[in-house]
C-alpha cells in the first residue's frame, strides 16, 4: 500500500510539474520571436501538406527562397502542433484574394490576443498532439489509405494459448502448466514484436490521428464562444470519425509520459496484443472517412495558425491590417515599412504606380528593400499583416529574381538559370488575373557590361 501510495503520489506531482512548466513555456513565448528546435531533416517535412496539393496562387520556390521565408517562418511559427506548423507553413505559401477569409483570420488573432485564458487552455491542448520530427501529419493519411488490412487470427491465437495455459496449471498439473505460461508468454511476445515492426510506422499514423481527434473534443468541450462554427465542424468531424477513439488508449506506443500505468499497459499489450487488434479494426474505418480527416487537419490546423499570427502581431513593434485595391488601380503604398527578421530596422516608404529601378551604392540596403516589399506584399494576403504603418496595394501574383546560383545537377550555367528564372516572371505576367509584382536584384550580373544593357533594355520593355 505504501509503495502503491508513493507511485501514485510521484505520477500526480509529476503531472502537476509538467501542465506548470508546459504553461509557462506558452505564456513565455507569447509575444517573443519564436525558435524552431527541430532538425533540419524535421523542417523539410513542414513543406509537405502545401506541396502535397499545390494550389495555382502557389509561391513558387525561387521566390520563396530570395525572399528567405523559410527563416520568416521560423519567426512567426509559435505552433505547439505538427498540424499547426504545417498549416501556417501551407498558409504563407498560399497568397489569397478571398477578403473573407482574412477577414476571419484578423477576428480569430484578435480574439485569441483579447481572451488569455482560453487561449492558454488551446495552446496546451494543441501540446498535447505533439510534434512529430519524422514526418508530415499529412504523410500519415497517405500511409494509413496505402496500408492492406491485416488479420488478428494470430492475436487471438496468443489469447487462447495463455488461457489454455492457465487453465492447465489451476487444473491439471502445476508443472507442464508453468511451462507452457512460459511457452505462451514467449509466444504472445516473439509474435507482437514482429507484426508491431511490420507495422510501427502505420501504428504511430494512427496514433496521431487519435490525439487530434481527442483534441478536438477537448476544444469542442470548452464551448468558447468566438470559436462556435468551429466548434460545430470538429463536433460533426468527431461523430463522424467516433469508432476510431473508442478504447483509442490501447494504441499509445511506448511509455508516453513515464507513468507506472503506461508501464503496465505496455505489458499488457505485448501478451494480449490488444493494441495491434485495435490497429487492424481501424484500418476498415479509415477507408472512406479521409475527406473528414483533412478537414479535421484543417480546422484544426487554421485555429492554431491564427493563434500564431495573433502572436507575431504582439512581437512587432508596429504593424497594419493592410488594405487592397481593385485590380485596375495599380497604385502601390506603403509608409515606414520594415524587414521582420532585422531587430533595429531602418524603415522606409514608397508610393509608385510605376516601374522602379532602385539604384544606390553597395551595402546601402537596395537588396534588403526589395526584399521588405515583397515580404510585406506576402504576408498582407497570407496572414493579413503588414510589417508597416500603412499598406495599400493590389491583389498581387508575387515573383522574384534575386538569389540565384547555377544548377550543376541540371548542367544548367548561372546564365541560363537566371534567364528561365526571368521567363517564367513574363510568362506569368502574359497570363490573365491579378497583376503581377516582379522583384528583379542586379540582373544578368555574370554578363558583359554591353550585352547585359541590352539584354536587360529588352526584358524590361
Amino acid at each position: 500500500l505504501l509503495t502503491v501510495a508513493i507511485g501514485v503520489y510521484v505520477c500526480v506531482s509529476s503531472s502537476i510539474k509538467r501542465k506548470k512548466a508546459a504553461e509557462n513555456a506558452i505564456k513565455k513565448a507569447w509575444g517573443k520571436r519564436a525558435v524552431y528546435k527541430g532538425t533540419d531533416e524535421s523542417f523539410g517535412y513542414i513543406s509537405h501538406y502545401a506541396k502535397g496539393n499545390p494550389s495555382e496562387s502557389m509561391i513558387d520556390d525561387i521566390t520563396w527562397n530570395d525572399l528567405g521565408m523559410d527563416e520568416v517562418f521560423k519567426c512567426i511559427n509559435n505552433t505547439n502542433s505538427s498540424v499547426g506548423q504545417e498549416y501556417l507553413y501551407k498558409m504563407l505559401r498560399e497568397p489569397v484574394a478571398d477578403a473573407e477569409k482574412l477577414h476571419e483570420l484578423d477576428r480569430l488573432a484578435d480574439e485569441f490576443t483579447a481572451n488569455e485564458k482560453e487561449r492558454i487552455t488551446i495552446q496546451k491542448i494543441f501540446m498535447n498532439m505533439g510534434k512529430s520530427r519524422k514526418i508530415a501529419v499529412t504523410d500519415y493519411i497517405g500511409y494509413i489509405m496505402d496500408i492492406e488490412q491485416g488479420s488478428n487470427i494470430v492475436h487471438y491465437l496468443a489469447w487462447v494459448f495463455l488461457i489454455a495455459s492457465i487453465l492447465v496449471t489451476v487444473l491439471v498439473t502445476p508443472v507442464l502448466g508453468i511451462w507452457l505460461c512460459i511457452a505462451a508468454i514467449a509466444f504472445s511476445i516473439i509474435t507482437y514484436y514482429k507484426y508491431k515492426a511490420a507495422v510501427d510506422r502505420y501504428f504511430i499514423c494512427v496514433n496521431h490521428i487519435v490525439k487530434l481527434l481527442m483534441g478536438a473534443k477537448k476544444i469542442t468541450a470548452l464551448n468558447i464562444d468566438f470559436l462556435g462554427e468551429y466548434n460545430d465542424k470538429l463536433k460533426n468531424i468527431s461523430e463522424e470519425l467516433s469508432d476510431i477513439t473508442k478504447r483509442s488508449w490501447l494504441l499509445e506506443t511506448g511509455n508516453v509520459d513515464g507513468s507506472i500505468a503506461e508501464i503496465l499497459l505496455d505489458y499488457l499489450r505485448m501478451l494480449t496484443h490488444v493494441d495491434l487488434i485495435k490497429f487492424n479494426n481501424l484500418m476498415k474505418l479509415f477507408n472512406d472517412k479521409e475527406d473528414y480527416i483533412y478537414e479535421l487537419i484543417d480546422t484544426l490546423g487554421f485555429i492554431e495558425a491564427s493563434i500564431s499570427v495573433a502572436s507575431f502581431r504582439c512581437m512587432l513593434g508596429s504593424w497594419c491590417v493592410p488594405e487592397f485595391r481593385k485590380d485596375n488601380d495599380m497604385q502601390l503604398e506603403v509608409r515606414n515599412v520594415y524587414h521582420p527578421l532585422i531587430t533595429k530596422p531602418v524603415a522606409n516608404s514608397i508610393n509608385t504606380k510605376h516601374n522602379v529601378l532602385l539604384t544606390g551604392s553597395n551595402a546601402s540596403g537596395k537588396s534588403t528593400f526589395l526584399k521588405t516589399i515583397a515580404i510585406n506584399a506576402l504576408l498582407s494576403q497570407t496572414i493579413y499583416t503588414s510589417v508597416s504603418e500603412f499598406y495599400r496595394a493590389p491583389v498581387y501574383r508575387i515573383y522574384s529574381s534575386m538569389a540565384l546560383r547555377d544548377d550543376l545537377s541540371s548542367s544548367n550555367s548561372y546564365y541560363i538559370v537566371e534567364i528561365k528564372s526571368l521567363k517564367r516572371m513574363l510568362d506569368a505576367a502574359s497570363k490573365e488575373g491579378h497583376p503581377v509584382l516582379m522583384f528583379v536584384d542586379e540582373v544578368l550580373r555574370g554578363t558583359n557590361t554591353v550585352e547585359r544593357i541590352a539584354a536587360s533594355s529588352e526584358i524590361l520593355k
